[in-house]
Order: structure tokens, then sequence, then C-alpha cells
């Protein structure tokens, strides 16, 4: 019996250390750091410690770009990795054409907008910048798509500043319109914090807009592609 009640209270104590250490973590403030121009940056901060997974990501992409050119050079027969073409062609079917970038720009605005909404007494905004170019081959479409980003950036702004712990020098929305370029540009980077039990709730609303944001954007990426592939072809013609 001895035996069996010293067991128990170890059981007991092993049992409280984990809740102890499963609060304690729980309690920790995560931050998270995201933002696009030309390159992704995504940091995410758990206390004290910092992960850089947009550098990983970055590399892990060029590296997988890098490895069917290290087998051409061996075979010049091979063709595209599987998984490329699988998702080219996954892409093919969900989207028939190159998303507008207003489509692109809508889809993140309702995704921040969501998230602001629903935990805004939660989280603080660290830092918010958002900067456009916007730009197009058409004048006209040019200024349609200037008014809908401008549009969208005042709702970010104003739902930003609606936050309880924002300070609104920490917001800057800068939105410009160019006529003479053809491409646009974006330069984008959010910071959030929030203690770490209440991620489990956010990932439960969040992921699917955040999907399918993420899938306009790599439809735009897609597109963009093809039609440089195109243009190199009838520049060597």
């Amino acid at each position: 019996m001895m035996v069996l009640a010293v067991i128990g209270w170890i059981l007991l104590g092993i049992l409280g250390l984990l809740l102890l250490l499963l609060f304690l973590l729980c309690s920790l403030k995560l931050s998270l750091r995201a933002g696009y121009c030309e390159t992704l940056l995504l940091k995410v901060g758990i206390g004290p410690v910092t992960l850089d997974l947009g550098s990983s990501l970055t590399a892990a992409k060029e590296a997988e770009e890098e490895a069917p050119a290290k087998k051409k050079k061996k075979k010049p027969a091979k063709k595209q990795t599987p998984k490329k073409e699988e998702k080219k062609k996954e892409i093919s079917k969900k989207y028939t054409e190159k998303p507008a970038l207003t489509a692109i720009i809508t889809a993140f605005k309702d995704l921040v907008l969501g998230i602001l909404g629903r935990f805004a007494k939660h989280l603080k905004l660290e830092m918010l910048r958002l900067r456009v170019l916007v730009a197009s081959d058409d004048a006209a479409k040019t200024a349609m798509e200037y008014g809908a980003v401008c549009t969208a950036a005042g709702l970010v702004v104003t739902a930003a500043e609606a936050l309880p712990r924002t300070n609104p020098k920490t917001v800057d929305v800068r939105i410009e319109c160019d006529f003479l370029a053809d491409k646009p540009e974006i330069d984008a980077e959010i910071c959030l914090s929030i203690r770490i039990w209440r991620i489990v709730w956010m990932a439960l609303f969040t992921a699917k807009p955040l999907m399918d944001s993420l899938g306009l954007l790599k439809a735009y990426k897609h597109f963009k592609s093809l039609e440089k592939e195109s243009e190199d072809k009838e520049g060597t013609t």
C-alpha cells in the first residue's frame, strides 16, 4: 500500500508539473510578423524566442527550383517535377484566369477585418505598414483598381485604429497610383501579438479565409509566370 501511495503521489506531482508548464506556455505572448515586398516575411515569436519562417520557406523554394536545373545538366530530358505539375493543374482547375489585384487585396482585407473584429480585445497591433502602387497596362483599369484599393485600405485603417491597444503612430498606410507604370507594387507588413491560448480559437475562424487568400495569391503568381513564359517565347521567335 505504501508503494502504491508513493507512486500515486509521484504521478500527481508529474501531472501537476505538466499542467504548470502548460499554463506557463499558454500564458506566453506570441507575436506574428508577416509582410510581403518581393519576398515573403514571416516571423513568429514565442516569448523571447523568434523563428524566421520566411527565410526557411524562401530557402526551401530556391532549393526546389535549383534541384531540377542540376538534374537537367545530367539528364537534359528531365521534365518538371510531378509536384509542380500537380500544383499547376490544381490552380488551372480552380482558376480560369489571373485574379485581379483588387480581388487579392479584398480577400486579405476581409481576412484582416475578420481577425480584428473577432479578437479585437485580445489582439495588440504592434505595427501595420501598407504601401501599394496601383498600376496596370490600361489607364481605366488602373483608375478603377485605385479606387477599390483606397476603399479597402481605408477600412483596414479604421479597423486597426479601433483596436483598444493600438497606437495610431504605428499605422502607416499609403496608396499611390501610377498611370505610366504597368506593374503594381505592394509593400505590406503587420505585427500582431496575442496570448498563446487564444490562438486555437483564432485558428478555427481564420483557417478557411487564410487558405482562400493564399490561393488567390498563388493563382496570381501562377498566371503571371505563364505570361512571362509567353513573352519570353515571343521574344525568341
